[in-house]
């Protein structure tokens, strides 16, 4: 594959962008991704409610015991049945849906533009500070956000029908973040976006993937890293827990800088 968008090119260039980057991007993605994750992977409400069972702990052995020989006698259809699992609608709350997953989501893209600046500015020779990347991100979070969730309603209609549609969609339109990092309005952008990746939205998406694959092996050895970190400390209650909470923020931290430098990486080839 050549061009601009060879796959060796983006390899090379995001890499080499990520490894100087890393001291700046990773503490903005650590307080902006990892930090929200963990509390809220800690105290925010659970996906799945945990549905009350009748304990008879507190009874008498002998109510106890009474209550075993009425179960005993009872026919098997009278046995109280356990619960099905909540569907997937029911445990989805519109407060799970705000905390759990709009609000990282929101604050992950502070980060996505500030790593973004840093990466454009990085190869364009300008000097500029982690706090006024943020400054920048922190003026241009609307707009961002306006972008986004416009870039989000065709993606999500295209993913729902066939998928293949969705991710086309995604390809030719990841580069309007970039374009408002820029200063360019959210409807320019969205353009710009799509006569920018023409002829290379496959190609976008495919090397969005390979690193999104990447990082799900990365956090399944990470999630087995939790669960043993979990099952060693079992005595100390509740370190365990936050160990793999720890883990999964740190993987999502890492994704964020990678993939904000890929971003960044396949604007500036084909602006």
């Amino acid at each position: 594959m050549s061009g601009p968008l060879s796959l060796d090119r983006l390899w090379r260039e995001t890499l080499a962008d990520t490894r100087a980057l890393m001291p700046l991007a990773l503490p903005v993605a650590a307080a902006l991704v990892m930090l929200p994750n963990v509390l809220i992977e800690r105290y925010g409400p659970p996906l799945q409610p945990v549905a009350a069972v009748p304990s008879s702990t507190n009874a008498s052995p002998a109510a106890n015991a009474a209550e075993g020989r009425s179960a005993i006698a009872r026919p098997a259809q009278s046995l109280p049945l356990p619960r099905a699992t909540p569907r997937l609608a029911e445990r989805l709350t519109p407060r799970v849906l705000l905390i759990n997953l709009l609000l990282p989501s929101l604050i992950g893209l502070f980060a996505q533009a500030a790593i973004i600046r840093l990466a454009l500015d990085r190869r364009a020779g300008v000097s500029r500070s982690v706090g006024e990347a943020l400054v920048a991100a922190i003026r241009l979070w609307p707009l961002i956000v306006v972008v986004v969730f416009a870039s989000a309603l065709p993606i999500g209609f295209g993913l729902l029908a066939l998928v293949v549609p969705g991710l086309y969609l995604a390809g030719r339109l990841t580069l309007a973040v970039p374009l408002v990092v820029e200063g360019v309005a959210p409807v320019a952008a969205l353009e710009r976006a799509w006569a920018l990746s023409a002829g290379n939205g496959w190609r976008i998406i495919g090397f969005t993937l390979l690193i999104a694959g990447w990082f799900f092996l990365i956090s399944a050895v990470a999630g087995a890293v939790g669960a043993g970190a979990v099952a060693l400390l079992h005595g100390v209650p509740g370190v365990g827990p936050i160990v793999a909470s720890v883990l999964d923020g740190l993987v999502a931290a890492l994704f964020t800088v990678v993939n904000a430098v890929a971003v960044a990486t396949v604007y500036r080839l084909l602006r």
